[in-house]
């Protein structure tokens, strides 16, 4: 039951019935789903919560202490009461993640998860490319756009809009009309173009798998048309970390399905085509314009790390009243809010994924389900297209960050089961510890580094 419940409580994440049905009003169908999921699954939360499962699998524990340095990071700077805050809402995420991953523990419940949330993904983007199609038609040619998008810029997130995808200005024609870029957005927590084709990214993946197994037969080619809509969205949401994002996963589904040599090649002949290809979507400056502007907000965020701040941050949300926006950077924002310690544990969710991932490529270990070897390349481009995604968005408290990351602690934990001697793929001992400490603070590093040398102050 409580599998079930959580499959119908995630699908709630992508297809919100009252989005849909405003007559509905406020109905938060995904919280009473979850909640009843929770109730239903709680011995099995409780075992992802015993002391020999946070050793054998780390990234449960990194989930533990990042929710934990959420309340740490207001605790050290005096405010109790936002601590109290952030921990319930961290918790709620926590308690999604450790329930992923105690009723996802099969073969079968993995490819059905699978399925699940590539249809709901699929279904939610196709309902807002139609509906983006037909905003463009309405306001290609309104003389009030401008005027429309000065009144709305300024208005909450859940206020409603006239405007409902971004309208970005890029100059004048030379008669000096306004050249508008129309970016498309998607339904709920993914109503952000950026956030939209990182979605893409990782649905394009998911609906790959499916389109590329035998044992569905003809049916199998049904999911071209997922497929071609994924790479329609990420174009139509402009997003340069989208094509970044598409870029990196599918380098790690070429590295782990043919090697590392084909995939190095086939991304240096991409790297060469997206500029030309793409346009404006494919320009990845930095110098100047919007990469530039987020690497000064990168900068004003980690000047706040050479204090005192450093092991426990400058509190959860609080970025904002630091750089005037947040990082749009997932890993330096984690280490920018909640410090050294919560940075260490947000960037070891996807430091084990990817170490056992190179783990079982580089050791060849045996894998006795052949279903399980047949998902691995495709599970590696979707955390490499998730990892690529989140350089270029803030997502570090939000489910769907969680999603992928249960994702793969669930097929690690399938890897571990279904070896020649079931034993974990990662155990953390002293050298492990060492290693991701060590990573930690050389990501952190190279991040002050890069913005030494390529902030521009005018």
């Amino acid at each position: 039951m409580a599998y079930l419940l959580f499959l119908l409580a995630n699908a709630a994440l992508f297809i919100r019935p009252a989005e849909l049905f405003p007559s509905l009003g406020d109905v938060q169908l995904y919280l009473y789903l979850i909640a009843a999921a929770i109730l239903c699954g709680m011995s099995g939360i409780h075992n992802q919560l015993r002391m020999s499962t946070l050793i054998q699998q780390p990234i449960n524990l990194c989930m533990v202490g990042l929710t934990l340095s959420v309340a740490t990071s207001h605790i050290s700077t005096g405010g109790l009461g936002a601590a109290a805050a952030g921990l319930n809402q961290m918790i709620k995420v926590l308690l999604y993640y450790l329930l992923l991953v105690s009723v996802v523990n099969s073969v079968q419940r993995l490819r059905q998860f699978l399925l699940v949330t590539a249809v709901c993904s699929s279904v939610m983007i196709l309902i807002a490319v139609v509906d983006f199609h037909g905003f463009v038609a309405e306001w290609s040619n309104r003389a009030d756009l401008f005027d429309v998008r000065e009144q709305e810029k300024d208005l909450p997130d859940r206020a409603p809009k006239q405007l409902r995808h971004v309208v970005d200005l890029h100059g004048h024609d030379i008669d000096g009309s306004p050249q508008w870029v129309f970016r498309l957005c998607g339904l709920g927590m993914f109503h952000d173009p950026n956030d939209l084709s990182s979605m893409a990214v990782v649905t394009a993946v998911m609906a790959l798998y499916f389109l590329f197994d035998r044992s569905l037969s003809l049916a199998r080619y049904l999911w071209a048309g997922p497929v071609v809509l994924m790479f329609w969205a990420i174009l139509m949401t402009h997003s340069r970390g989208g094509i970044l994002a598409f870029g990196a996963g599918a380098m790690a589904w070429l590295a782990v399905r043919f090697g590392g040599k084909v995939a190095i090649a086939l991304g240096v002949l991409g790297a060469l085509a997206v500029p030309v290809a793409l346009g404006r979507q494919g320009n990845m400056e930095i110098s100047g314009g919007t990469g530039q502007q987020r690497i000064q907000l990168w900068a004003d965020g980690l000047a706040q790390l050479k204090s005192l701040k450093l092991p426990f941050g400058i509190g959860e949300g609080k970025y904002v009243e630091v750089a005037g926006l947040v990082a749009h950077n997932s890993y330096i924002h984690a280490f920018v809010e909640l410090g050294f310690l919560g940075g260490m544990m947000f960037f070891g969710c996807f430091l084990f994924a990817a170490w056992a991932f190179l783990r079982i490529k580089r050791d060849r270990i045996p894998i006795r389900d052949a279903e399980l070897l047949r998902m691995m390349p495709y599970l590696a481009g979707i955390l490499g297209g998730w990892c690529c995604g989140m350089a270029t968005l803030s997502r570090c408290y939000v489910p769907n960050t969680y999603m992928i990351v249960g994702v793969l602690a669930a097929y690690i934990n399938l890897v571990g089961y279904y070896r020649v001697r079931p034993q974990p793929v990662i155990a953390l001992d002293g050298l492990v510890v060492q290693r991701w400490m060590l990573s930690s603070a050389a990501l952190l590093a190279v991040s002050f580094a890069f913005v030494r040398l390529f902030t521009r102050w005018s």
